[in-house]
């Protein structure tokens, strides 16, 4: 059975690089059936780019603009929520997507209806639309092994590692919104929508490009690459780590509190299990942000998570980089 498909696209002040993602999209060998553009207050020319765009493709192109400014998940939650169709494709406005994008991924789920979503990997490319010869899962630590075990049913634990799946990139089955609406504000959308498909249902992978995925100094939210990074000196990185990685750290603890009282809530025993490993990631993320001045203590707090490096970060190799960030 041929499925509608919705795109969920989220602006804000993206005339820059709208135009190619707009373009890719009326390029698609599977054509959309609707376009839902939730535009959060831009001040520059997206509005109007957007109403041209409407009027040269044969498909609907559904513009909101907000009255006031949401932010990035709250606009995604909106978009979602506006789209008619079974499928939805959520979209940046500053990528590129490869023609094939939707056909492939709407093959996947109409094939199989017990998926929740699909995403995949994609192509990195620099503000000028050129590649940097590296890819999305790549950077990310999303490795064979990981891909292996996502999709033999360890998505959870994937997940408490990192988030591997990129919003840009997914996919999602539209009567399932119920489950993953509404989104705390707290998160970022596609990474609650993960743990919530993940939890409820299955995200199947898509193991080649099919989004040019921009890394650029102005990106709102996205994959912190090496690209940007070797800009600056060894020391310089960790300088900058020493600066802002605490207050992440605590983020992301703040974020997983967010995602206990959740499973708390649902009160289903099949979800139980998956607690204990969430609240050590949360003691774990909350050792890590610790202001603790004195860099004795702090090592010592450091080695004694040594195992749960190698369970939730990549290993020794990130324990070694906290340990002399201290130092720097």
């Amino acid at each position: 059975m041929t499925s509608i498909v919705s795109v969920a696209l989220c602006t804000y002040n993206g005339s820059r690089f709208l135009p190619k993602q707009l373009a890719s999209i009326a390029a698609q060998t599977r054509l959309p059936d609707e376009l839902v553009v939730c535009d959060d207050g831009s001040s520059d020319a997206t509005p109007q780019i957007v109403e041209d765009f409407g009027s040269s493709v044969t498909f609907p192109v559904r513009f909101f603009r907000n009255p006031a400014n949401l932010g990035s998940t709250k606009n995604f939650e909106q978009a979602i929520g506006l789209c008619t169709g079974d499928l939805i494709a959520l979209c940046d406005q500053d990528d590129i997507w490869l023609s094939e994008k939707l056909a492939r991924q709407a093959e996947v789920m109409e094939r199989d209806p017990s998926l929740g979503g699909v995403f995949s990997d994609a192509e990195l490319v620099d503000d000028q639309s050129q590649p940097i010869g590296k890819r999305l899962w790549a950077s990310i630590g999303f490795t064979s092994r990981e891909q292996r075990r996502f999709r033999g049913g360890q998505g959870v634990s994937v997940l408490l590692k990192k988030n591997v799946v990129t919003g840009a990139t997914l996919m999602v089955r539209a009567d399932l919104r119920s489950l993953f609406v509404p989104i705390p504000s707290i998160w970022v959308h596609d990474g609650w929508i993960a743990w919530m498909m993940t939890l409820y249902s299955r995200l199947a992978l898509i193991d080649v490009p099919l989004v040019r995925y921009r890394i650029h100094v102005n990106q709102q939210v996205g994959v912190e690459a090496g690209a940007l990074l070797l800009q600056l000196s060894f020391r310089q990185r960790l300088e900058k780590g020493k600066r802002e990685e605490p207050a992440k750290h605590l983020s992301m603890a703040r974020e997983l509190e967010e995602l206990d009282s959740k499973i708390v809530s649902l009160k289903e025993e099949r979800f139980q299990a998956i607690l204990p490993g969430i609240r050590k990631k949360i003691e774990f993320q909350r050792d890590r942000g610790s202001q603790q001045t004195n860099n004795f203590l702090r090592m010592s707090c450091l080695l004694r998570n040594a195992r749960n490096y190698q369970r939730y970060e990549s290993g020794l190799k990130c324990l070694v980089r906290d340990i002399v960030m201290m130092f720097v």
